[in-house]
């Protein structure tokens, strides 16, 4: 049996305990202003925060239970009595008050005061915004958003710790739980940009779109862009912009991937990727500087907040490049992987950025190799964006696309032979 706790650890956690109750407590009590006792007030959550701070001392776990039941009692009593009051929010409360309290004092966790306190805090931000998570709940958030969300929750938590761990197949090339990781990570891609742009919004103008429509989807949003300067001629300048912006956006989140998924080859490749990102930064203040306010407002629609069946199309075209990556390194040596990078690249970038890093991380490919592949991979997809800009925005914006292209990855090939 641990020793008895000190006198001083036990003060400490009684002062923890009145921490929480204050806290929980007076929420509770702001709740009610101008109303007359109409459930548990500051005192109320107190006491109960000390009580349960006082089972955990006593390390009685009899006494706890009969503690709560008896809480528990008294609190229905008291609401059973009060006919205007129809939630349990406060009784809720005064439950998870009393554990938060016994929590400060146990000996069973480790550093469980801490977890307490902290807790305590979160339960009191989400009593405080109860209207805010009202009007959420019934006016901002969508039926259908709320189903993708579900979804969106259901990939990660629900079938990834179902999927098997290991490496299967010719090559050791599919790993079910590494092909899901990289659909959960393009998704989250998306899903996050759409929310962006639901509540930023793009009244803030052109350039917000671009970040916006850059962060769910670079050629969504250039081609977009390039359907609205056939459209909208005296646009061109303000939608070249945007797209600048949505494309610079891109390489920030390459690197982001490829810090997640394989920090040597992100390290190796950032250089090149930080040139071209300033080299865009500035190419869209220069384009800024020189023209005239849009007389138009366009707007990049990204769909739903998570869709399955594309996110499915993610993992298998993934998977696809994964087997051509690893063959091709395994039987022809590391040219045959500049030509996967370029083939791959050309429909999903992102994919062939994950398929780099896992060539790196099972010491397939070096970083010098993987490096070249991956900016290769990027021009590939940056050709077809152009085709795109040319089909969709006619010559004035494919050659303005192609110029900003130009522009960027000139200033990366500088950077990367200069330090090579």
């Amino acid at each position: 049996m641990a020793p008895p706790p000190d006198l001083l650890s036990a003060i400490r956690s009684v002062a923890e305990a009145l921490l929480i109750g204050l806290l929980v407590g007076f929420e509770r009590e702001a709740s009610q202003a101008g109303e007359a006792d109409k459930h548990a007030g500051f005192r109320d959550f107190l006491l109960i925060s000390v009580t349960g701070c006082l089972c955990g001392l006593l390390e009685m776990p009899w006494l706890a239970a009969a503690s709560l039941a008896s809480i528990t009692v008294l609190l229905a009593v008291a609401h059973h009595h009060n006919v205007e009051r129809h939630g349990i929010t406060t009784e809720m409360a005064a439950v998870a008050t009393f554990s938060l309290g016994y929590l400060t004092s146990t000996r069973l966790l480790p550093d469980g005061a801490m977890l307490a306190i902290g807790l305590s805090i979160v339960i009191v931000a989400f009593l405080g915004a109860k209207r805010a998570m009202q009007k959420l709940v019934f006016e901002t958030i969508t039926e259908n958003e709320f189903r993708d969300t579900l979804r969106f929750l259901a990939i990660i938590f629900i079938i990834l710790p179902l999927l098997p761990a290991g490496e299967f197949g010719p090559y050791r090339f599919f790993s079910p739980r590494r092909v899901w990781l990289f659909i959960i990570l393009v998704s989250s891609i998306s899903y996050v940009g759409y929310f962006l742009q639901k509540f930023l919004g793009a009244g803030r103008g052109l350039a917000l779109t671009g970040l916006l429509g850059g962060i769910a989807s670079t050629t969504a949003a250039t081609t977009a862009f390039a359907k609205d300067a056939a459209e909208k001629p005296y646009n061109l300048k303000p939608l070249w912009r945007a797209s600048i912006i949505a494309n610079t956006v891109w390489f920030p989140r390459v690197t982001t991937i490829l810090f997640v998924m394989s920090p040597a080859l992100a390290i190796a490749t950032l250089p090149p990727l930080a040139a071209m990102t300033a080299a865009g930064l500035l190419l869209a203040f220069f384009v800024a500087r020189r023209e005239a306010q849009p007389t138009d407002q366009s707007q990049v629609s990204v769909g739903n907040p998570f869709r399955l069946l594309p996110a499915l199309k993610f993992g298998a075209l993934f998977t696809l490049i994964l087997l051509a990556g690893k063959a091709a390194a395994a039987e022809f040596g590391a040219g045959a992987v500049y030509w996967t990078s370029v083939i791959g690249g050309s429909f999903d970038v992102d994919a062939v950025a994950v398929t780099l890093c896992d060539l790196v991380g099972g010491s397939r490919t070096s970083l010098e190799v993987a490096s070249v592949a991956l900016l290769l991979a990027l021009a590939s997809n940056a050709v077809l964006k152009t085709a795109l800009a040319f089909y969709a925005g006619k010559r004035a914006f494919g050659w303005r696309i192609a110029v900003m292209f130009a522009v960027m990855f000139a200033a990366g090939a500088v950077v990367y032979f200069t330090i090579r």
